[in-house]
This record gives structure tokens, C-alpha cells and sequence, in this order.
């Protein structure tokens, strides 16, 4: 559809482009941060794994699957109706704005996510780039739609974000509580000291397992970004809508491999104080459910991206927690604690949408 070096012809003529792709690449760094250790949390805590070991294991599976979603994205899309990528880049339509605004837009959209992941790690909480992404680019469509630049917010992803978020903690919750009740059923009998040996195995594979699937949601989103700056560029020079254009972009490896070796290096660097809030914050797990917990969150997390649904690893990962937790003893979850996690979730949606919203109108007015 586009060839490298015209991508950067076009970035060249709209130096916007720029601004917006680096803060992506930095918001993609941050994610592996901060989500990162969501994804290994337990295996660390029940000392199934040293920190040190489980960062470099989350890094490299995160690399293979958010190359995964960008190398078969198409497939995806073919097999299940549209991944996350095409709902990222569907989210808003910009209407009549000149390209400069609406990549001035993503990238005020894109500053929100740093803003509201800076507030949650200075509180010791697990931020929600998915979430904030998702907020922040919306905030900056309706500032673009009320600047007069016409537009609109896209309803179909809209729902599927609405479904992925409320989803993530229902399905998180019961297969969390699920999968704990049917190891309970299976081990009743057997040798415990045997079964613990192999939960503390199995939960390698399963911190394994976690950090792929979160590799093919958030990188999703992400390669979704780059997708929505090329579409806007190649509109320019097209005349085509961008709707039209981004199915075309699926699949290119300049696309999807910066996010991957981006998310790479921002997982294997971690944020060790995010994994005492996930890992000991909200319930005290043995080796048996927190194996079930990252079993129950990377099914829905998979199941969830093949199908388009942008949702929180984070959300759907403490929400296993809880269920898995409520399995054993609902006094062994720290509810309190829980609904604070759940909270900020729900909160990054409107906080990162009004400073997605505000930067844009500062940003535009300032440059006209």
C-alpha cells in the first residue's frame, strides 16, 4: 500500500507525524513498564520465578506476540470480524480537520496516556494505557468535532470497548474462580507436595502464557496508532478516506516491528513496585491459583483481541486475582484494595479523555 520511504516523504510534510509516532513509541515503552509486571506479578510473588528472570521471560514473549498480531492481523481480521488494531485506528472519524490537526490531535491524545500513567506509578498503581489510550484519542476527536473540523466518534468500537472493559472483570472473575474450583477438584487426592512442585513449574508457563497474550492486546493498540498516522497521511495524498485505507495497512513490518521491539524493552526494564500491588495488594495466592489466575486472564485476553475487544491486561488479570482468591476464601481478597484497582481503571477512561480534550484545543489554537 506504501512503501517506507514514502511514509517518510509524508511525515516530512507533515512534521506532526513525528511528534505523534515518538510519543507512541514512548507510551509504548511506559506500557511495558508499567503492564509488564501485570503479567508476572504472581509467578514473583510465590517466588515460582526471581524478578529478574521473569522481566527477561515477559520481554521476549511480549516481543513474539505483539509480532504475532502484527505479522497475521489480516488472518485475524479475515477469521474473527477485526482485530484490535483496526479498532484503535477506528475509534474516531476526523471528518473535514486538515491532516496537520488530526495528527496534532493523536498526539495531545497520546500525551494523556503519559499523564495519567505518571499519577497511578506515583500512587503505586497499576495504570491502564489501554484505557487512557483509548480516553485520550476519543478526548481529542471531540475537540477536533467542536473545533468544527465535523467528525465523529466511532459507535461500533465504542461498544467493543465498552464490552472488553465491563467484560474483562466478569469473565475475569469467573474463570478465575473456575479454573481455582476445577484444580481443587482434580488435586483433592493427590500428593501435595507433588502437585506444589508442579504448580511452581506450571507457573512459569503460565507468566509465559500471560505475557504473550498481553504482547498480542497492547501491541494491538498500539500498531493500531501507527496504523490510524499512515492512514492520515496516505488520505492526504490519496483523497481516500482513511476507513478505506486501513485495511490495507495490516501486515507491514515496518508497522508492527518499532511496537514490538519498543514493548520489548520497556517489559524487560519492569516496575518492581507495580508487583507488590498486583502480586500481594489484593490476596494472598498459592502456587495452584495464581497458575489458574494467568491461565484465566490469557484466555480471555486472546479471546478478547481476536474478536476486537481492546481491554485492560491489568483489569482482567486482578479481576482473575479476585476470583481466584474467592475461590479458596472471600475474606483472602483485600476488596478494599481491589476496588481502588478497578477504580482507577474506570477513572483513566474520562481523566485521560478531558487531558486528551484540553491539550488538543491548546495545541490547535496555539499553532493557528
Amino acid at each position: 500500500m506504501i512503501a517506507f520511504k514514502d511514509f517518510f516523504r509524508l511525515c516530512n510534510e507533515h512534521p506532526w507525524a513525528y511528534i505523534a509516532l515518538l510519543i507512541n513509541f514512548g507510551v509504548v515503552f511506559v506500557n511495558g513498564y508499567t503492564d509488564g509486571p501485570s503479567a508476572i506479578a504472581t509467578s514473583v510473588t510465590t517466588r515460582a520465578i526471581k524478578p529478574r528472570l521473569a522481566f527477561l521471560m515477559c520481554a521476549f514473549f511480549n516481543l513474539l506476540g505483539a509480532l504475532t498480531i502484527g505479522i497475521f492481523s489480516s488472518a485475524i481480521s479475515q477469521f474473527a470480524g477485526g482485530d484490535v488494531s483496526r479498532t484503535i485506528a477506528n475509534l474516531v472519524s476526523w471528518g473535514n480537520a486538515s491532516t496537520d490537526e488530526v495528527l496534532c490531535a493523536i498526539a495531545c491524545g497520546l500525551l494523556a496516556i503519559i499523564i495519567v500513567s505518571q499519577i497511578c506509578t506515583h500512587l503505586g498503581l497499576p495504570s491502564s494505557e489501554s484505557n487512557s489510550l483509548i480516553g485520550g484519542i476519543t478526548g481529542a476527536g471531540v475537540a477536533i468535532i467542536l473545533l468544527g473540523g465535523g467528525g465523529s466518534i466511532g459507535v461500533g468500537p465504542w461498544l467493543k470497548v465498552g464490552l472488553g472493559f465491563v467484560g474483562s472483570l466478569g469473565v475475569g472473575f469467573l474463570l478465575g474462580f473456575g479454573f481455582v474450583k476445577l484444580i481443587q477438584v482434580i488435586c483433592r487426592k493427590m500428593n501435595k507436595a507433588k502437585t506444589t512442585k508442579f504448580f511452581n513449574k506450571g507457573q512459569i508457563v503460565s507468566s509465559a502464557l500471560m505475557s504473550y497474550a498481553h504482547g498480542i492486546q497492547d501491541g494491538g493498540k498500539f500498531i493500531g496508532i501507527i496504523i490510524l498516522i499512515t492512514s492520515t497521511l496516505i488520505s492526504s495524498d490519496s483523497g481516500l478516506g482513511t476507513s478505506e485505507i486501513v485495511p490495507m495497512l495490516s501486515g507491514i513490518w515496518w508497522i508492527y516491528l518499532p511496537v514490538s521491539l519498543i514493548l520489548f524493552a520497556g517489559s524487560a526494564v519492569g516496575g518492581i513496585q507495580i508487583l507488590n500491588t498486583i502480586g500481594k495488594g489484593m490476596a494472598n495466592l498459592k502456587k495452584y491459583q495464581a497458575f489458574a489466575t494467568d491461565i484465566a486472564a490469557s484466555i480471555g485476553l486472546i479471546l478478547a483481541s481476536l474478536f476486537g475487544l481492546p481491554l485492560s491486561t491489568g483489569s482482567i488479570k486482578n479481576a482473575a486475582i479476585m476470583g481466584g482468591g474467592s475461590a479458596r476464601s472471600f475474606r483472602r481478597v483485600r476488596w478494599k484494595k481491589a476496588g481502588e484497582v478497578i477504580l482507577w481503571g474506570a477513572l483513566a477512561f474520562p481523566i485521560s479523555a478531558l487531558v486528551g480534550f484540553l491539550a488538543t484545543l491548546i495545541f490547535i489554537w496555539t499553532v493557528k
